[in-house]
């Protein structure tokens, strides 16, 4: 194992992004250090590069969805969290968030992100000019200090196994939207998360899904992860809702997921579930302002249910493993939705290409990961 580890740090807020070398930590009880294969990069990253979440502070090691092989184990460090042995040289997936597991939280309530003994998250811990360091995914190795760090042994490829956080945030939003064997749905954004959201949508027992987003490619591939239509964006609002309708076969869904990330876009989603129905956001993960809403006519009157969704929310640790669960099972290209592999010294570039215009090396992204050995 090379002695040292390079790692792309995030200076300031929409400022430069410097690769530094750092010695590779011995791992402790309970600990490990990771070769990263991929990380992915997600709208969440880019709001951060804008400063839009507060509690992380710079410089700042970003990148939560991680993936590599193992490189060196701690004392006590023999299996994975289903129990399965590993040893140096396996791939695992790396869930970023870790619990007490023990306190009135995360036993009683269920809400393990409100766990007063909460490790800070690998990809939000910081600053990143102090110990520990390569706590996140955008850097050659990841130095897992929570002891007890979630993760799982897979044989998956990499760009596959890479998609498993993603798919663990739509399975949460699949779960709080209600969706059940005959439901039919709309998914709002084909991001990343939103395609993880159709096939999830698909997987829960959906009798029709319809995604609605932009570009073309992205749209291709929602019909190859399970869409039995999709709607243009260019349609224009009122067309949208028409062509949404009449691939539905009626008026609303049972359920809608929101994964495009606009107050606007929330707004539009309000219009298309059906009375009765299920409005699961996923997409205004900070805060990007607010909409006019009536609580009697929009709300009441439809006796329809809004769902806060953050995150893969409570339960986590399970939904990361359906997650894998699903992502082994395959049916689907999952190896289609990583678009773009991009080196270490490239990471500034593609958190600007996030957030503004989602183009990258003259191609539409659909999927961005940073690959540290390119």
């Amino acid at each position: 194992m090379d002695p040292t580890a390079r790692a792309a740090i995030v200076t300031g807020v929409a400022g430069a992004v410097e690769v530094r070398e750092y010695d590779l930590p011995r791992p402790g009880p309970g600990q490990f250090v990771l070769e990263v294969e991929l990380c992915g990069m997600c709208g969440t990253d880019a709001h951060i590069y804008r400063g839009r979440l507060a509690s992380v502070r710079f410089p700042a090691l970003l990148g939560h969805e991680i993936v590599g092989r193992l490189a060196a184990l701690g004392e006590g460090v023999a299996t994975d969290h289903a129990g399965r042995p590993v040893a140096v040289g396996d791939r695992v997936g790396v869930f970023p968030s870790l619990s007490c597991g023990r306190c009135f939280e995360c036993q009683v309530r269920r809400r393990p992100g409100n766990c007063p003994d909460r490790r800070p998250s690998y990809g939000f811990a910081s600053p990143a000019d102090r110990p520990p360091y390569l706590t996140g995914g955008f850097a050659t190795h990841l130095y897992a200090s929570n002891a007890g760090t979630v993760f799982y042994r897979t044989d998956l490829p990499a760009e596959v196994a890479v998609l498993q956080e993603p798919l663990s945030v739509a399975l949460h939003g699949v779960e709080r939207s209600a969706i059940r064997i005959g439901s039919t749905v709309v998914v709002q954004g084909v991001g990343a998360i939103g395609l993880m959201a159709v096939a999830a949508a698909r997987a829960a027992g959906a009798a029709r899904v319809v995604a609605v987003g932009a570009p073309g490619a992205r749209l291709e591939l929602a019909a190859r992860l399970g869409a039995d239509a999709v709607v243009d964006l260019g349609q224009g609002t009122s067309g949208r809702r028409r062509a949404v309708f009449d691939a539905l076969g009626r008026e609303g869904a049972d359920a809608v997921i929101g994964t495009a990330g606009s107050p606007e876009s929330f707004t539009e989603a309000l219009g298309l579930v059906a009375d009765g129905g299920v409005l699961a956001e996923l997409g205004n993960f900070t805060d990007r302002g607010t909409v006019p809403f009536n609580p009697f006519s929009d709300l009441l009157k439809r006796d329809i249910t809004i769902a806060g969704v953050y995150g893969a929310g409570p339960d986590m640790q399970r939904r990361y493993h359906e997650a894998l669960t699903i992502l082994e099972r395959g049916g689907s290209p999952f190896e289609q939705v990583v678009s773009h592999r991009v080196p270490l010294g490239r990471v500034r570039e593609a958190l600007e290409a996030l957030g503004s215009g989602y183009a990258l090396d003259g191609r539409d992204v659909v999927k961005l990961a940073i690959d540290p050995s390119a």
